[in-house]
């Protein structure tokens, strides 16, 4: 007997990520995607089925997935996400790589140590980066790292092809 692999009773669910996604390719912006509701409810199948109908034929897609049990850990699924973005990235042709190496490069700016330190794998792209220069005591007590939370926006901006969609 052969299970379907389609998924029932989400297609308004399905519709409005494939429409932030839409927006996103027709205007060129950045947007971050929540998708939240109680375990077992079904929000993993709903991401996947988006991996389905975008990745192939239109670009890359990263996704992170909370983890009750890894709370002590800053930007946990953030890091899951850009480390799926890494995978797919080193998989493309040297040329590609290329380009993606500029423009995370231009991205990330003074601040790759501190990317690196969060997603070690962006090394093998960016190569080993030098370290973070000391920041003033105000912005060193800031509790989000420099460039952490833009870091989708410049990439987007540095003209490279990245979509994230936390889960």
């Amino acid at each position: 007997m052969l299970i379907p692999e389609k998924l029932y009773g989400r297609e308004c669910e399905v519709s409005a990520l494939l429409a932030a996604f839409d927006r996103v390719v027709a205007h060129g912006t950045t947007e971050l995607v929540l998708v939240s509701g109680y375990s077992g409810v079904g929000k993993s199948s709903v991401v996947n089925e988006l991996l389905k109908v975008l990745v192939p034929p239109r670009g890359l897609f990263a996704a992170g997935k909370f983890d009750q049990y890894k709370r002590d850990i800053p930007y946990a699924t953030l890091a899951q996400a850009f480390h799926a973005l890494v995978r797919q990235i080193l998989v493309k042709s040297e040329a590609e790589v290329d380009q993606w190496r500029s423009a995370l490069s231009e991205a990330v700016g003074p601040n790759g140590q501190l990317i690196a330190s969060l997603i070690p794998e962006v090394e093998f792209i960016i190569g080993k980066q030098p370290p973070v220069p000391d920041l003033p005591p105000r912005e060193a007590q800031k509790p989000l790292p420099v460039g952490v939370p833009a870091l989708p926006r410049r990439v987007r901006r540095a003209g490279a092809p990245a979509r994230a969609v936390p889960r």
